[in-house]
């Protein structure tokens, strides 16, 4: 490998082959987050053929360690036994009905008494879905329109108001701030004062929150009478089984929840205040798949299995192990990358110029990661730029074999970096 880092399609030839002919019949090789281009041409696999525990298997045959884990719905692991068997007998009951079932309300009322902030629970199918009921609720309840929006929402029109295809009339409704920056979002509220149905933010980004954050959040918020919504689709049943409000105490009036929820079921919710909640029989949020029964078959069993094993305290151990044995690895490499993040949750960085143990290049600004994700995919580690995710099936020996990896994916990715910055290796496409 280390004497021809850019590897030809011998490693991958199959996921290549699969890759170009799905150019052919769907819209770019795959749904948004899932087009591989710039890894599949390094050598990374682009089609998944089976999964089990915490492992997937390509197209070529090859094994790979998972850390995107279906970009963050599966928590015990692939094919787990107890959801599959929970999901089996459910199916042989029926999965959706005309009439709600005994086991969602059984359900319902296990995350009432499980998440802070739940009273009351809406369910649904998808976190985009529920993100989008979160701000139709806000809106009935404050008789307001306008939406202050801070992280990853969803692909809806409102989550992307600047984007091709979203109405231009979302740009006036929905405005942007930047996370853990209390005098922008006082700013904004009153810039819009009187006018803001709700604020909604991702419960974690980059660092996480700072002490006094999400309390001045809920102070302006209620100064200002909107509603305060904590989108935990990603950290909902990872950082707690209550969520990101349980470890960091934070209060809101509705939270969204979904992705590890179900281990790989596309059941999601929303929760929060019976005094906006249940008044919401005005207001028409429903969809035929709405409270699948598989998906809360599956999401019972998730919350059993992670408490009897110790389920969050296991993906908190490993996360700071692989956090800390990764960022040991870069320091002594002098390697210009850091893990940062919530030991449930790590996630890349590149570091700065002026970092003192790993100055960043500036040659090298905007490739560190993708050659060092490019490297651990080819030695069976599949890692990018994302956010990782641990499951109940990683082991220790995965988190040991993973920073043993990444020391020599540093030294491959810097021999791949000096090639190409001295022209001795093709460029291939970082975007």
């Amino acid at each position: 490998m280390m004497n021809d880092p850019i590897p030809s399609d011998e490693l991958n030839r199959e996921s290549r082959r699969w890759w170009e002919r799905s150019l052919r019949v769907l819209a770019g090789g795959g749904q948004a987050h899932r087009r591989t281009g710039k890894y599949t041409l390094r050598g990374g696999p682009a089609f998944i053929t089976r999964a089990k525990g915490a492992y997937f298997w390509d197209v070529d045959g090859h094994r790979h360690l998972d850390y995107l884990l279906g970009y963050g719905p599966i928590i015990l692991g692939h094919c787990d036994p107890d959801v599959n068997a929970a999901v089996r007998q459910q199916m042989e009951e029926g999965t959706i009905f005309s009439l709600e079932h005994p086991a969602v309300v059984e359900f319902d009322e296990e995350l009432c008494r499980t998440i802070p902030c739940a009273e009351m629970v809406i369910n649904l199918v998808g976190g985009s879905s529920t993100t989008t009921a979160a701000i139709r609720c806000a809106r009935v309840h404050t008789k307001r329109e306008k939406v202050i929006r801070c992280g990853y929402h969803g692909w809806f029109d409102w989550c992307f108001p600047e984007d091709p295809g979203s109405p231009r009339y979302e740009r006036d409704l929905i405005q942007a701030v930047p996370y853990n920056n209390l005098a922008a979002l006082k700013a904004m509220l009153e810039k819009h004062a009187g006018q803001v149905a709700a604020v909604i933010i991702e419960s974690f980004q980059g660092d996480g929150p700072s002490p006094e954050y999400f309390p001045g959040v809920r102070q302006l918020c209620d100064e200002h009478g909107a509603v305060f919504i904590l989108d935990e689709v990603k950290t909902g049943f990872r950082f707690a089984l209550g969520g990101a409000q349980e470890v960091f105490g934070i209060r809101p009036d509705l939270a969204t929840f979904g992705k590890a929820m179900c281990n790989g079921y596309p059941g999601s919710v929303l929760v929060g205040k019976r005094a906006i909640l249940e008044p919401r029989s005005d207001t028409f949020i429903g969809a035929t798949f709405h409270g699948d029964l598989l998906s809360v078959a599956a999401a019972r069993t998730v919350l059993r299995v992670l408490r009897e094993r110790d389920g969050i305290g296991h993906i908190a151990r490993l996360g700071t192990r692989l956090m800390d044995g990764l960022n040991d690895v870069f320091v002594t490499r002098g390697y210009p990358l850091r893990v940062r993040g919530w030991p449930a949750m790590p996630e890349l960085a590149q570091t700065t110029a002026d970092d003192p143990r790993r100055p960043l290049p500036k040659e090298y600004a905007g490739k560190v990661m993708t050659e060092w994700c490019a490297a651990m995919q080819r030695r069976g580690f599949y890692m990018t730029g994302h956010c990782w995710f641990i499951s109940l099936a990683h082991t220790v020996g995965d988190i040991d074999r993973t920073i043993t990896a990444g020391n020599e994916a540093a030294t491959e990715a810097f021999e791949i970096l000096r090639g190409v910055a001295a022209g001795r290796q093709p460029e291939l496409p970082y975007t």
